[in-house]
């Protein structure tokens, strides 16, 4: 049997949440031209060549967010008004929506370093105004020359500390006295700029959202003070962004739970709407892919699935959507990306196709036709995804599940000598585990999920919610391929169908207990 390397998680929910034409998932690709310059291509889970915009929109994202620099020349130009451009077409040729991320800088900008464009450095605070105003102006009549309608502007890039230091800082990032907020003085002139921004973008998209972004979306003291100081200089914004890593919290000191971060995040995006009448997004999050270990990359999935779970409800509807940052880069260029270093997707992706599906109110994304099925027993309802990498086998299983094939089966326990797609590769990746499947119309049928933490394999740990459909017998199907997918509902069942005693000696045993009455297919 040919071996198909998946990676496990264990989904948090099973309610279905609508996706909702006013909660947006995208992610900021602004590396992508960049990137293919340098040879590198991306690839759907399929092993199809992808434009990176085309991949993103194919796997479930609706839109992309792109940064500007001022003048990166002397970084091969990337990101420069062109080159943004070019990507916006692409976006606006998809039918997604675009936001525009200006750093205000010739190259990186961020909570450490908000450096003054190398042209505007001698310039005084209201010269500086006129820059930033200048340059919104000249990028964003470019897009609208063009044909392209941002949606969302932001005015600096994670201005935390301020931007266009030192005339815009408002917080020592140094010496003895880091992390203390500046005067009066500095706060008015932090004020100014961005006030200067927002009135550009105005003047060109009056009806796009602006955007102020800070970093560290759990830290309530920090967006207060900052958007205090904005408010009370008479600098307007119409919506908070917010960039969100675990990773970067936990590594800079953050001593919390991750259950603790996410709760603290959504407690302060309802309390800034609240004090403000904004609404928010998280418009950066990533979460650490590790090819040595797909375990890691397994809980980044089961991370990113719960905060785009938890943005959509608990906050009140006050956050409007999740960006992921730079998803499409090789792990060895960096580590929060959410592809392999081979171009291909990791199971991180799978976060926004499985979000996409349990959209009822909308059609699964291109090329992920899953199916989402219900598994109904006696002991309650296993809501199912079936992946589509091996179409023909998922296509045959439905068919015969809607014909009542699996209606009055039992459901089996078997011992030993079961496939865990989590590992190794190539032959011989086989452990013993536990698994659960209803016996159906050929000698070995599995609907199965491997039982969490296996002591006896601390090589290839199963997650709970690992599932397989296995055809050996089945002369009409083709024997060398796995159909598979995992169950995303209904674990408590498969715990209770876990709890039932069977003698496992006797290995294939029939749980007598657990019957299915129907499978119904969602979409």
């Amino acid at each position: 049997m040919k071996r198909i390397l998946i990676s496990l998680v264990t989904l948090l929910s099973a309610t279905v949440y609508s996706w909702g034409a006013d909660f947006t998932l995208g992610a900021d690709i602004s590396w992508c031209t960049e990137m293919e310059a340098r040879g590198q291509k991306v690839y759907n889970y399929l092993g199809e060549e992808r434009e990176a915009t085309a991949l993103i929109k194919e796997m479930g994202m609706d839109a992309v967010r792109l940064r500007v620099w001022v003048d990166p020349s002397e970084h091969g130009n990337y990101c420069n008004a062109d080159d943004v451009l070019a990507k916006a077409l692409r976006a606006k040729a998809l039918g997604m929506d675009v936001m525009i991320d200006f750093h205000y800088s010739d190259w990186w900008a961020d909570p450490a370093k908000q450096n003054i464009p190398k042209a505007w450095e001698k310039h005084k605070y209201k010269q500086l105004c006129a820059d930033v105003a200048e340059h919104t102006k000249s990028v964003l009549t470019l897009l609208k020359d063009n044909g392209v309608t941002p949606k969302w502007v932001q005015v600096g890039n994670e201005t935390s500390n301020g931007f266009l230091w030192p005339v815009g800082k408002i917080r020592e990032t140094d010496g003895e006295l880091k992390g203390m907020w500046m005067g009066e003085d500095q706060m008015k002139q932090y004020a100014g700029l961005f006030k200067a921004g927002y009135e550009a973008t105005k003047a060109v998209f009056p009806e796009a959202l602006v955007i102020v972004h800070l970093d560290k979306g759990y830290d309530s003291e920090l967006y207060m003070t900052n958007l205090d100081a904005l408010k009370n200089n008479g600098a307007k914004w119409d919506m908070i962004g917010m960039s969100l890593y675990p990773y970067w919290a936990f590594d800079s000191g953050y001593t919390g739970t991750i259950d603790r971060l996410y709760s603290e995040c959504m407690t302060n995006i309802k309390d800034l709407y609240a004090r403000y009448g904004t609404e928010s997004m998280i418009t950066e999050t990533g979460f650490l892919v590790d090819e040595t270990d797909l375990q890691t990359t397994g809980q980044g999935r089961e991370d990113f699935q719960r905060l785009i779970t938890l943005c959509k409800t608990a906050t009140d509807g006050h956050c409007k959507g999740v960006f992921y940052w730079e998803p499409t880069c090789k792990p060895s260029k960096y580590k929060l990306g959410a592809f392999h270093e081979d171009g291909t997707p990791t199971d991180i992706m799978r976060a926004v196709t499985t979000e996409k599906l349990f959209d009822e109110g909308g059609p699964a994304p291109e090329k992920y036709d899953r199916k989402i099925m219900d598994i109904v027993t006696n002991m309650g309802t296993i809501s199912i995804e079936l992946y589509n990498e091996t179409p023909k086998h998922r296509d045959a299983y439905i068919s015969s599940a809607k014909a009542g094939t699996l209606n009055g089966t039992q459901f089996h326990r078997v011992i030993k000598n079961f496939m865990i797609q989590g590992g190794k590769t190539g032959d011989g990746a086989t452990i013993d585990a536990e698994i659960m499947y209803p016996r159906f119309w050929h000698k070995r049928g599995a609907v199965a999920a491997a039982r969490e933490g296996d002591e006896k394999n601390p090589t290839y740990k199963s997650r709970a919610n690992q599932f397989y459909i296995v055809w050996d017998n089945a002369s009409h199907l083709d024997k060398t391929y796995t159909v598979f997918g995992e169950v995303v509902g209904g674990m408590d069942v498969f715990d209770k169908i876990r709890q039932v005693p069977v003698d496992h000696a006797q290995g294939d045993k029939p749980i007598s207990e657990v019957k299915i009455i129907s499978c119904e297919v969602r979409n």
